[in-house]
């Protein structure tokens, strides 16, 4: 009897050292992510958008930077993790018509992106393939006409995710559009726009297929 209490004695603290040895990994391993700030890059975009896309990691780091004024204009935001994958992206005031983006995401990559994803709300518009995903909103800058522009004047935003990520397909490109949208909303404050453009707290999901 004496001996089997022992052998359940010595089973139990195994067991507890197993357990807490797990949850250690856990912690130092995996929890990176979970120590950025609530708001990434220059406070734009949610940990939790940032979380969807990248896969579990010691740590991780983000990053800003803001460059140049009017039709010069860009915003970059970077996360990069200790396990080599990276999300990224700008937003830079272009000269482009809505439909000269479209046609341009929607063969960006070649096909083995596969299909696009699209959405739109407010002339705002959205698409994702593949990996990257981008957004468009109409922007006439600081200082600057209209009819200036050649097509139209806009700020278009391109994020991607390079090396693994936490999801694939559909899920994938929803977590891409809404870093590119929450990234797009920051610029398009920091740009000093002038349309006045009013942003809905998130975009239409994309239907699933």
């Amino acid at each position: 009897m004496r001996m089997n209490r022992k052998i359940l004695t010595l089973s139990a603290a195994a067991l507890a050292l197993t357990i807490g040895g797990w949850f250690s990994y856990q912690e130092f391993f995996t929890s990176g992510l979970e120590k950025l700030p609530d708001k990434v890059c220059d406070e734009s975009i949610k940990r939790e958008t940032v979380i969807r896309v990248l896969p579990d990691t010691r740590s991780a780091e983000d990053g800003a930077d803001t460059n140049g004024t009017g039709d010069g204009f860009m915003f970059s935001c970077h996360i990069y993790t200790a396990g080599d994958s990276i999300l990224s992206g700008e937003a830079q005031i272009q000269d482009s018509s809505q439909k000269t983006w479209e046609n341009y995401y929607k063969s960006y990559g070649g096909k083995s992106k596969g299909a696009s994803e699209q959405t739109s709300s407010r002339g705002i518009y959205a698409i994702s393939r593949g990996d990257f995903a981008s957004v468009y909103v109409p922007c006439v800058p600081s200082g600057s006409k209209a009819d200036d522009a050649s097509q139209a004047y806009s700020l278009i935003s391109e994020v991607r995710v390079i090396g693994e990520s936490r999801s694939a397909g559909h899920d994938l490109h929803q977590a891409l559009t809404d870093f590119a949208y929450e990234l797009t909303r920051r610029a398009y404050a920091l740009g000093r726009c002038e349309d006045g453009q009013s942003f809905p707290a998130e975009l239409p999901r994309f239907k699933e297929k």
